[in-house]
């Protein structure tokens, strides 16, 4: 073979590589993340586990603006199961907003005897943590550049006081978070603490398949192309 068709193919591979440059740089950057009230976190990476709690700690300061002024009395209603995992972050998340909004927080009722009775009374029910990647996106349709990420949240809450058994608050309260990260930044956001703050990106064998083969092809051709130059 002769060197001048040999470094025709080069100056080929080349310019195809080049291409799939070109075609990542011009794909749109991943979008900046939005959700939690609507602002956008664009300059910093949030964890799902972050994002659960802020979307729990937002739940819990809806529910307290039924509650009296502080510093009131509020007992945490109900009990939480030692297996249910999402049930115990919120009951800590509870407690941490309650308290820094100035409110002192009971977890048991005391006697009738005793002082300190409790104003109000509040329960928060975990109805959904959920944590999924939807959607990807590939460069030339086979490298993963980015994923799609959404997290939700939903609760129901309970106020009533204790004194005259007046429900003050009922409802489901629900918070949802969508944004996007790169494929780099996917292993940092995906928290493995907790089975709800982790999870599978959807998408198909054959597209990992595919990714795959390309690679090992393009590895092959430059391997061939090396050694036809060489062998010259």
């Amino acid at each position: 073979m002769k060197r001048g068709t040999v470094d025709k193919r080069i100056l080929v591979i080349l310019g195809l590589l080049l291409a799939a440059a070109c075609a990542m740089a011009a794909e749109p950057e991943p979008a900046g993340p939005t959700g939690l009230g609507g602002t956008s976190v664009a300059d910093s990476l949030r964890t799902n586990l972050w994002l659960v709690e802020a979307m729990m700690g937002e739940i819990v300061g809806e529910a307290a603006d039924a509650l009296p002024p502080a510093p009131a009395r509020i007992l945490l209603a109900g009990r939480v199961n030692e297996t249910d995992q999402a049930a115990r972050l919120l009951r800590v998340v509870t407690t941490r907003v309650l308290r820094e909004r100035g409110y002192q927080v009971l977890v048991s009722e005391p006697d009738s005897v005793s002082p300190g009775r409790p104003d109000c009374a509040a329960q928060f029910l975990v109805d959904e943590v959920a944590v999924s990647y939807p959607d990807v996106g590939r460069t030339l349709g086979l490298w993963r550049r980015w994923v799609d990420r959404d997290v939700s949240v939903v609760v129901t809450a309970e106020v009533s006081e204790t004194g005259s058994g007046r429900l003050l608050l009922s409802d489901r309260l629900a918070r949802r978070f969508s944004d996007r990260v790169t494929n780099d930044e996917l292993a940092q956001v995906n928290s493995t603490l907790y089975p709800f703050t982790s999870a599978t990106v959807k998408e198909t064998g054959w597209q990992r398949r595919l990714e795959e083969f390309a690679v090992l092809g393009t590895l092959a051709g430059l391997v061939a192309v090396y050694f036809a130059n060489t062998g010259d």
